[in-house]
């Protein structure tokens, strides 16, 4: 063989080579962010984008192990691969925050997207030895925390969510915000003659109780797209409501063709099958790390039937994804979530001597979840922490104590300073709730230099514990 044979020959070996190690070195990861409405997922992922960026500059990351050891070689934002998917608003987002009255990134109305190259030199492993530099390709998805709420959708068949929503309306303030449906519902003979109209303004009736319990910090809203449609306001998928009432009399299996309980459960069927389920495949079953946001202080703020929602809604979404160890070729070609972060959101919104009962009481509300996960072989790690710090600690003296306090600014853009209160470590007692209940604090963005890195509070050791291994 010719020299130049040969050559060639080792460059095509060499090629393949550099191909199979890029496989092995496992270089993708997709994350998921998951949270319920006002969990601040919009806040956290611009955070997130910002922190690397600028994990060479102005970045406060000690606990991140690429920048505490200057490996990381650079960040850069590249076109997602979703074309068909809005473009994360990272840059409106970081506008706002700069702002000479800054204010929070607009929360997302549709699915986005963003997708990162973090360049790096390998610390360890093969890739130390194969490349100078290496690539890790990170994607991260944006969706409103409403949607998330219709994945459980998919275990149900139209009797079992009526039945879930005949008894949701009977607990607490729901009875009472249910009232105006359950009237006008008493208007529709189920059996008789389908009256599309008739069905369209019910779901109306049963929109607006939705909407309601959603103002009033409930959390279980189902459908989701009822509250925030997106493309699909007016459509008649979004039109039908769920049968309130004895269901041991109807005969299920001889529903009348033709009646509005049959368009009524045909509606609901095309929901799942054709707007959960579609979602549920394209952007919540391939991901394999995870953060769950959970903002717990604004459930205790609004008592005790929101906290236990709050609490029901997150385990119920967690069953919607797939936990458990990736090996090589589960990643490759079915993988799962095998690293996750619970973390309650705002810590900023707390003293700091309070986080760790924050922690704690994150703790207890997962409980149930975690050990289902551990079991499965997911390494999970519960923190507190704030995506963008908007306050700062100071002192006072009170009764002749030193008191920690917090101080920032509403969201009028007033200073305050204030006290926040304790965090209980458990579920507080029902007659906690009754005789005191919770009054901690929103804060409006911090003032800022908009050249420095958006500070925050445990953003690096979220970063180390859910990357570090693949940046190693």
């Amino acid at each position: 063989m010719s020299g130049s044979g040969m050559q060639s020959l080792f460059g095509r070996i060499q090629t393949k080579a550099h191909q199979t190690a890029s496989r092995m070195a496992d270089q993708h990861v997709k994350l998921a962010v998951t949270g319920l409405s006002g969990a601040g997922k919009t806040a956290f992922i611009t955070s997130l984008v910002n922190q690397l960026l600028e994990g060479n500059g102005t970045a406060n990351l000690p606990f991140f192990t690429l920048t505490k050891e200057q490996r990381l070689v650079g960040v850069r934002r590249v076109a997602q691969p979703d074309v068909r998917l809005a473009r994360f608003a990272y840059e409106q987002g970081m506008e706002a925050l700069n702002a000479a009255q800054p204010s929070w990134p607009v929360p997302t109305r549709g699915v986005s997207q963003i997708r990162l190259h973090v360049r790096y030199k390998p610390g360890q492993g093969v890739s130390r030895y194969l490349f100078d530099q290496s690539t890790l390709i990170l994607d991260i998805l944006d969706y409103p925390g409403e949607w998330l709420l219709d994945l459980p959708l998919l275990g149900m068949d139209f009797p079992q969510w009526s039945a879930f929503c005949t008894q949701q309306m009977e607990e607490g303030g729901r009875e009472v915000l249910s009232q105006p449906f359950r009237q006008a519902m008493k208007n529709l003979d189920w059996l008789g003659q389908e009256n599309e109209l008739q069905l369209q303004q019910l779901a109306e009736v049963f929109r607006q109780y939705l909407s309601d319990c959603k103002k009033h910090g409930l959390e279980l809203v189902q459908p989701g797209r009822f509250v925030l449609p997106g493309e699909l306001e007016g459509a008649p998928v979004l039109q039908f409501i769920p049968f309130i009432g004895e269901q041991a009399q109807m005969d299920w299996q001889h529903i009348p063709s033709g009646s509005n309980l049959a368009l009524a459960m045909e509606r609901f069927e095309q929901y799942r099958t054709k707007v959960v389920k579609p979602f549920y495949k394209a952007y919540f079953s391939d991901f394999d790390r995870q953060i769950v946001l959970v903002d717990c202080l604004s459930a205790l703020n609004r008592g005790e039937q929101a906290f236990d929602e709050l609490q029901r809604a997150i385990n119920w979404i967690l069953k919607s994804f797939d936990y458990g160890k990736n090996s090589l070729l589960r990643r490759m070609f079915s993988p799962r979530i095998d690293k996750l972060v619970f973390a309650a959101s705002k810590a900023d919104h707390i003293t700091p001597d309070q986080q760790d009962n924050l922690i704690r009481l994150l703790e207890s509300m997962v409980h149930n979840a975690r050990q289902d996960m551990q079991y499965r072989g997911v390494r999970i790690q519960t923190t507190a922490l704030a995506a963008i710090r908007a306050s700062n600690v100071g002192q006072t003296q009170y009764q002749g104590q030193r008191l920690s306090v917090l101080s920032g600014h509403d969201l009028n853009g007033q200073p305050i300073t204030l006290y926040p209160g304790d965090v209980p470590a458990r579920r507080p007692a029902p007659t906690f709730w009754q005789s005191q209940g919770f009054e901690f604090p929103n804060f409006a963005p911090p003032l800022r230099d908009p050249l420095t890195a958006l500070p925050h509070i445990r953003m690096d050791q979220m970063l180390e514990f859910l990357l570090g291994d693949k940046l190693a």
